[in-house]
């Protein structure tokens, strides 16, 4: 009777996934999928687990972009170590995502890429470790793509590539960043709104995982000086970009920003300040900075203050 039971909760579960009509019945039958695989009893878990897979392929070669990010979620849980198969099933799914960046553009296969490659970097580290090189050789398709959400999961999949890779060999660590860094500069000199969107979002994540690495020589003096220059770009986007990246520099390294970018950061913000659409990420901005170079923020507090009141007396 269990086994009964437990079958027919999977096909209603698979048939959810398969032939859903809308987002949630699809999100609804990854979920109950994913509850019915951890039950003990049924069938042996191998072909619990590659039925659910299974299921889940079905979703990243859809067109639904909501619930292949919940897909993709759920693919990371089932590549965790230790799962039976789990080695073959990550192999074969970091080759389709390869394969899915170096053909011609196809947009919602390019999506289910680097869904993948986030998830599985993620989730099993060893496992993608091997292919770290070649995944970084055609990451940057998807960190250039026209549409800003395959950009931003790129750029997520590179920040877990940055850590399987910070806490590997120093030599090989430092090839391997230094091809990003290239490829960072690559996409600035390219100069178009989608390069330059991604070769920031990968800078970004330097700064943020890269360890001492952005430190070494003239690098960090190169990325503030390259973040400045797109301060007044004409894409928003780029904009906004800019604005999150200048605290995360204050950060990584306080007095060098202190001396050489503070002042020069807090014209800028405070004259974001001025403008409603830019006031809300402008105040994050600087409450970052302040808490990164602690009292050398002291000679803006003033002028900041009277920008905080103001913004307290709004009623919205």
């Amino acid at each position: 009777m269990y086994i009964e039971l437990y079958n027919y909760a999977f096909r209603k579960g698979q048939n959810l996934v398969n032939s859903g009509t809308d987002t949630t019945d699809r999100i609804g039958g990854i979920h109950a999928l994913g509850a019915i695989v951890d039950l003990k009893g049924g069938e042996d878990i191998g072909p619990r687990l590659t039925r659910y897979a299974s299921a889940l392929k079905t979703v990243l070669r859809g067109t639904d972009t909501t619930a292949m990010i919940v897909a993709a979620r759920a693919w990371g849980k089932l590549a965790v170590p230790g799962n039976v198969l789990i080695t073959d099933l990550v192999e074969a799914e970091v080759q389709t995502a390869l394969e899915s960046l170096q053909v011609e553009r196809q947009e919602n296969r390019r999506f289910a890429a680097v869904l993948t490659l986030r998830e599985l970097a993620q989730n099993s580290p060893t496992l993608l470790y091997q292919h770290v090189s070649e995944i970084l050789e055609v990451i940057w398709v998807a960190l250039r793509d026209p549409k800003v959400l395959i950009r931003e999961y790129a750029a997520e999949a590179v920040n877990a590539l940055i850590e399987i890779i910070a806490t590997r060999d120093p030599h090989q660590r430092d090839k391997w960043f230094l091809r990003l860094y290239a490829e960072i500069h690559r996409g600035f000199n390219q100069n178009t709104v989608d390069t330059v969107h991604g070769s920031l979002l990968a800078l970004k994540e330097l700064l943020l995982k890269g360890g001492m690495f952005m430190q070494q020589g003239t690098r960090y003096q190169e990325a503030c000086d390259k973040i400045f220059y797109y301060k007044d770009h004409r894409e928003p986007l780029i904009r906004r970009e800019v604005t999150t990246m200048i605290p995360i520099t204050a950060g990584y390294y306080p007095t060098e920003f202190s001396s050489s970018y503070l002042h020069k950061s807090m014209i800028h913000l405070q004259g974001h300040l001025k403008k409603e659409k830019d006031r809300n990420l402008a105040f994050v901005a600087i409450g970052k900075i302040a808490s990164a170079v602690g009292s050398a923020i002291d000679p803006y507090l003033d002028n900041i203050l009277v920008y905080v009141r103001e913004g307290l007396s709004v009623k919205a």
